[in-house]
């Protein structure tokens, strides 16, 4: 890879650039949206229908101070809000975007991209863990173990559900899944799909499982003591992460960027925001889980349903798809 190709990735497409375009995307779409859902009317002063609301919101929060609490470790404190998008960034290598590039693969191709998405992904919440930790306020270590205890919860169920496309087309390689996919095999991984779409939810923190940032209950959670540049960050990483997660969905279930007639990067983003429009209907029409509610839910319902789907996929491969 060259060096003009390794910038435009990092710095244009899908790297810096790409991923603040989505952030100011995915915050205005589920504004609209959750005011449509509600019937209010959302941002629509600046701009046309209020399209230039986020940017304001976002240069608001830039130009406000980071402030930096006495009691808290001040190394680890600003630190996390840095490492947090970077790390939240780092899967972006492995999805196939488009078939512009790498010949279709993902940045990194490699034969075990499931097991990195997986993993990369599941780092995030203890590093918002560590902001919590690093705040020393009591409101903000309860949202951090909330976190350790809903990402423990939620990554078996998450990790099982992404292992199935795995094990029905008996490769982890992110680009053979996606072209090894039919409507058959959609048809057959979609429970899956299903239980890897409701852990995504705990994953990401997304409600109804917006137990950690449970702002009626633990003032705002691990963000308690966090204020302008930081702030900024610790939502970009969270925006970031959406789109990451869900991508693999798209990738892993849905057959990414392979669509109708022509393959095509508007294929793959068609299908996101598909999710982010099931993700924002969730949100505005479900009230948030306690937390031993959302325990309960995971360990009881979940990750069996979970299992039993890895059974379903077997006896799928065997008898169904013949492979």
């Amino acid at each position: 890879m060259s060096i003009g190709a390794a910038l435009f990735y990092i710095i244009v497409f899908p790297g810096l650039l790409f991923l603040l375009g989505w952030t100011f995307f995915v915050f205005y779409f589920s504004r609209k949206t959750l005011a449509y859902v509600h019937k209010r009317v959302g941002p629509h002063f600046n701009g046309p229908a209020g399209s230039l609301q986020t940017f304001w919101d976002i240069l608001k929060l830039l130009t406000k101070e980071s402030i930096t609490p006495k009691s808290a470790d001040p190394y680890l404190f600003n630190i996390i809000p840095i490492i947090v998008p970077l790390i939240a960034a780092l899967p972006v290598i492995l999805i196939p975007w488009t078939p512009l590039i790498n010949n279709g693969h993902g940045i990194l191709d490699t034969n075990y991209g499931v097991l990195g998405l997986v993993v990369l992904i599941g780092v995030e919440p203890f590093l918002l863990f560590l902001t919590g930790f690093g705040s020393n306020n009591k409101y903000s270590f309860l949202g951090g173990m909330r976190i350790l205890a809903q990402m423990i919860s939620m990554e078996a169920p998450f990790f099982l559900s992404a292992l199935s496309p795995a094990l029905l087309f008996g490769t982890m390689n992110l680009y053979d899944i996606m072209f090894s996919n039919t409507w058959l095999t959609t048809l057959i991984l979609l429970p899956g799909a299903i239980i890897f779409i409701i852990a995504m939810l705990g994953i990401l923190e997304q409600p109804p499982f917006n137990v950690p940032d449970a702002e009626q209950e633990i003032v705002y959670g691990f963000y308690t003591e966090y204020a302008g540049t930081n702030y900024v960050l610790l939502k970009f990483a969270e925006f970031t992460e959406i789109l990451v997660v869900s991508a693999a969905a798209v990738t892993l279930f849905f057959g990414g960027y392979r669509g109708i007639f022509f393959d095509s990067f508007w294929w793959l983003f068609f299908k996101i925001v598909l999710i982010a429009i099931l993700v924002v209907a969730i949100r505005a029409s479900n009230p948030r889980l306690r937390l031993d509610q959302m325990l309960k839910f995971t360990w009881s319902w979940l990750t069996p349903l979970a299992i039993l789907n890895l059974v379903w996929i077997t006896f799928a491969k065997l008898y169904i798809v013949g492979v």
